[in-house]
């Protein structure tokens, strides 16, 4: 009867070894397994963090930049008044082709969207008489009318140098909690600002003052 009872006591530790073997060799499995994953899925996690990253880097450049593109306005609603003035005359301008082919590549490269409305005339800062262009984005404008908008208006301001030139964009835009007119650097003059922001503040509203009275091709 002992032996019997011995040989089943050693069936049962028999099984019960084999049992943890088997659970051991499956945690084993589970733990290969796993680190499979880890190792395949390494790339797909590393690609997902790294475009998180890009993300939130792009979004703080592009505040950045805007940020240092924007100019401040001390008498915004004359500006606003000035500007929706101006812009009312320029896209009623009849089009002109440009005398020169100099004058078609500047029209190109600084005056895009004005479908050839454009208006020139000159300004005196203190150092002789400088070249000033102003054309509305009529293309984007018009294209946001057959789309049934009316809010988005844009305005360049091009201050033409012997050397190089300056823009500027007045922008209108009804998006936000206060929809109004922006004056902003042009994008490539942002980097260097080789004018302080009051100055072309105040160079841009004379701009706009003077163009009902100079684009006199322009109804008034």
């Amino acid at each position: 009867m002992t032996t019997d009872l011995d040989k089943q006591a050693r069936i049962e530790r028999h099984k019960t070894i084999r049992a943890g073997l088997w659970f051991a060799a499956l945690l084993i499995v589970v733990a290969v397994l796993f680190g499979v994953y880890r190792f395949v899925t390494a790339p797909v996690r590393v690609a997902q963090n790294t475009t998180q990253t890009i993300t939130r880097t792009v979004e703080e450049t592009a505040t950045a930049v805007l940020t240092r593109r924007h100019i401040e306005v001390r008498e915004g609603r004359r500006f606003g008044r000035l500007a929706d003035r101006a812009h009312a005359i320029l896209v009623a301008l009849p089009q002109t082709q440009p005398a020169t082919l100099r004058e078609r590549s500047f029209r190109l490269a600084h005056l895009r969207g004005s479908d050839s409305k454009v208006c020139q005339f000159e300004m005196d800062f203190g150092a002789g008489p400088v070249p000033v262009w102003v054309a509305a984005d009529n293309h984007d404008y018009e294209k946001n009318r057959e789309l049934g908008g009316e809010g988005e208006r844009q305005i360049r301001i091009v201050f033409q140098t012997t050397d190089n030139s300056l823009g500027l964009s007045a922008q209108y835009a009804r998006d936000g909690d206060a929809p109004g007119w922006a004056l902003l650097w042009r994008r490539r003059d942002s980097l260097t600002k080789p004018i302080s922001d009051s100055v072309m503040s105040e160079r841009a509203m004379n701009a706009l003052f003077r163009i009902p009275q100079d684009c006199s091709r322009s109804p008034q």
